[in-house]
């Protein structure tokens, strides 16, 4: 049997913080990195029927019969030898919202007593927590995006209604986090900065600095919607069209020069976000325990609107 992995890193999301992104890249880099000795398991394997997390280490949220290993043999059959593991698993800590379009508050109510019992499963394997925010706004705004894919084709102002961006509270979520006993360190980036930051990311991620040698996915993983893809989707919905009809509206009209990105909330929601937003990350980077990954040669007090990969 393998030994046991010397570290592990665990990302845990947000959902639309760009996790797609970050998860192809280190796929499509799975190979060079199991030359390095890390191995990487993202929602390709880990949403398979058996092979999530609670189902492979017997947790009690899971709604499997008794794993098939114990926890540490099961480390050790997940690691392969290699001495470093990466698990991106944004599901893991919850739902992002409910079957009827209302997003879960506080945020993933369930994370720390799911990760406590997962870290101490692992124990004595070092564990790092990654996770990315977002602000408020933009997050509900991608959100509602995300709810039209899944079929509920809900209009802008009934979603929110349900969803008040003034209860996202990323600085709550991550002080609740830090009750996890066992974890080694908790990184956090901003969505905003996910794309000077990458490199960063990635190198703390895999606790290796691989300079240029990674293939860099450069274009958005999965977009949002555009205005002119809403308007086409609520209408299709009104007319009782049914399918995919949020997937066909945007790849019918794409985000671009053409199509806007379609924009949840007005200016003066988004302005109050921005300054609620940054007291949070002020917040965040007050934390013991706590590092917020920064641009290295941005300017950290300019807020980038543009949604990005997520």
């Amino acid at each position: 049997m393998h030994p046991l992995p010397e570290s592990i890193s665990l990302h845990i999301g947000a959902h639309k913080t760009a996790s797609s992104h970050l998860q192809n890249v280190l796929y499509k880099n799975r190979g060079l990195l199991a030359q390095a000795d890390i191995r990487i398991y993202g929602p390709r394997y880990l949403r398979m029927p058996g092979r999530n997390l609670a189902a492979m280490f017997g947790t009690s949220w899971s709604e499997n019969a008794a794993p098939r290993r114990k926890p540490q043999r099961q480390l050790k059959f997940l690691a392969k030898g290699r001495k470093h593991m990466v698990l991106s698993e944004e599901n893991l800590v919850g739902n992002l919202a409910d079957p009827k379009g209302r997003t879960v508050m506080p945020l993933y109510p369930s994370a720390e007593s799911r990760l406590q019992e997962l870290v101490s499963k692992w124990a004595p394997v070092e564990t790092d927590l990654f996770l990315a925010v977002r602000d408020p706004t933009a997050f509900l705004a991608s959100a509602y995006s995300q709810a039209m894919f899944g079929g509920l084709h809900i209009r802008p102002r009934q979603f929110r209604l349900k969803n008040d961006w003034r209860s996202v509270d990323w600085a709550e979520y991550v002080d609740r986090l830090r009750s996890v006993t066992g974890l080694s360190n908790i990184y956090v980036w901003r969505q905003e900065d996910y794309d000077q930051s990458q490199q960063q990311i990635i190198a703390k991620l895999l606790r290796w600095d691989t300079g240029d040698a990674l293939q860099i996915i450069d274009k958005h993983v999965h977009r949002g919607l555009s205005v002119s893809a809403v308007q086409q989707t609520l209408g299709a919905a009104s007319q009782g069209q049914t399918g995919t009809l949020a997937r066909d509206a945007r790849r019918a009209f794409p985000v671009g020069d053409t199509h806007k990105l379609f924009d949840l909330f007005s200016e003066s929601a988004k302005r109050k976000s921005r300054d609620i937003y940054a007291d949070q990350i002020a917040r965040i980077e007050k934390m013991e325990g706590v590092t917020v990954l920064r641009p290295r040669a941005v300017d950290q007090n300019v807020q980038d609107d543009d949604p990005q990969k997520g």
